[in-house]
């Protein structure tokens, strides 16, 4: 049997759950109060904030993640069109997708927003992929220009020969703060690209949550939480919009885009598109 000193020990420990209730409830709160009254150019800095921060992204890091996950590989081989190919990529992080679209043989134009990681896949391009990968320093919002680098001058992706196909970098639609937004960033995408795009996204059904009804400041706060639809936010990864399948084929469809393929079971919910008259 334990002894006393063993028993207060084990008391003492749980005790601590009251921290862990006391954070979950202060960090649900928090979230609510960000997504219902923070600003579009606020959630913008905060996601470019987290990620830069996040040494994963980063591909000068010694903790960067390489290589694509297993559904990515699969998407790519299913439905992207053999190597060589020209790849477009967007919300490229430090350049994850693209170094592993170029083992594969594919070339890559890539771009992500946060100047960070966006200078740590540049310098990794120089140095290890020059001629297979241009990395730049834009958004969605940009497209079709590439803003200049330290190296070139700015660059109109409209003018260059058509790309075989595309990817949303992983899970950076749902970080798209409106839909307006969303649909532009496909129809870019879309006046770019002749072949398949890739699309990961946060899912609705990883967190489907009712607009609340009920009277009262709290069920108030979180109506204003939902006005730009289902989402979260969290401080590792900012604002993310949780997207239905049904939501998904509205903004392809008014970006000129059709759904061809939509998988919610491999791990990370995903759909290839691809233009209306293809």
């Amino acid at each position: 049997m334990p002894g006393s000193l063993t028993r207060f020990g084990a008391r003492l420990v749980h005790s601590t759950t009251l921290i862990d209730r006391a954070y979950r409830r202060f960090d649900h709160l928090r979230s609510l109060l960000v997504l219902a009254f923070a600003s579009e150019s606020f959630l913008e800095a905060h996601c470019k904030l987290a990620y830069s921060a996040a040494t994963t992204y980063r591909a000068d890091s010694p903790d960067f993640r390489r290589g694509f996950f297993q559904w990515e590989r699969q998407a790519v081989r299913d439905f992207f069109p053999a190597p060589p190919a020209r790849v477009l990529l967007g919300g490229a992080g430090g350049g994850r997708e693209a170094y592993a679209l170029i083992e594969m043989g594919y070339t890559v134009v890539a771009f992500d927003p946060a100047p960070v990681l966006a200078a740590s896949m540049r310098e990794k391009a120089r140095a290890e992929y020059s001629g297979l990968l241009d990395a730049y320093c834009a958004g969605y919002e940009d497209l079709p220009i590439m803003p200049a680098t330290p190296d070139s001058p700015p660059v109109d992706l409209g003018k260059l020969p058509p790309f075989d196909a595309a990817i949303l970098g992983w899970s950076s639609f749902s970080h798209l703060i409106l839909d307006s937004a969303r649909i532009a960033a496909l129809t870019g995408f879309a006046a770019l690209t002749r072949g398949p795009l890739l699309v990961s996204y946060f899912s609705e059904q990883a967190q489907l949550v009712p607009v609340p009804s009920g009277e009262g400041p709290l069920n108030a706060l979180r109506r204003r939480a939902f006005r730009r639809g289902n989402a979260m936010f969290t401080t590792g990864i900012g604002y993310a919009r949780l997207i239905s399948e049904g939501e998904l084929k509205e903004i392809a469809g008014r970006a000129g885009l059709r759904v061809v393929h939509v998988d919610s079971e491999s791990g990370w919910p995903h759909a290839i598109l691809r233009r209306a008259e293809d």
